[in-house]
């Protein structure tokens, strides 16, 4: 299975232990950018298999309905898109798939 997004290819990412954070940078020169809460959350489910759903598991996660959140979390993802930070992944059939 393939996640729906991954990190750009010159992106460096890191997790704080307790999962609440994600630090992530263009590298070398960054800028740092520090997502917490929602935005690690979005950034967690973006990056995570299987591609398929993972806007509806952000709204559940939120107890939210997906179409209300829909707009708001792409345009998040396309906002760290155009930093560089996140590109949409291949979505090529795996063998669970």
């Amino acid at each position: 299975m393939t996640a729906a997004y991954r990190p750009g290819p010159d992106a460096g990412v890191t997790r704080s232990d307790d999962g609440r954070s994600v630090y992530v940078a263009r590298l070398p020169g960054g800028p740092l950018v520090v997502l917490e809460g929602v935005a690690a959350l979005i950034w967690g489910e973006a990056t995570s298999a299987p591609a398929t759903g993972w806007v509806a598991r952000v709204a559940e996660l939120f107890e939210q309905p997906e179409d209300a959140i829909e707009d708001d979390v792409k345009a998040f993802v396309a906002e760290l898109g155009a930093r560089g930070l996140l590109v949409a992944a291949a979505l090529e059939p795996g063998p669970e798939d």
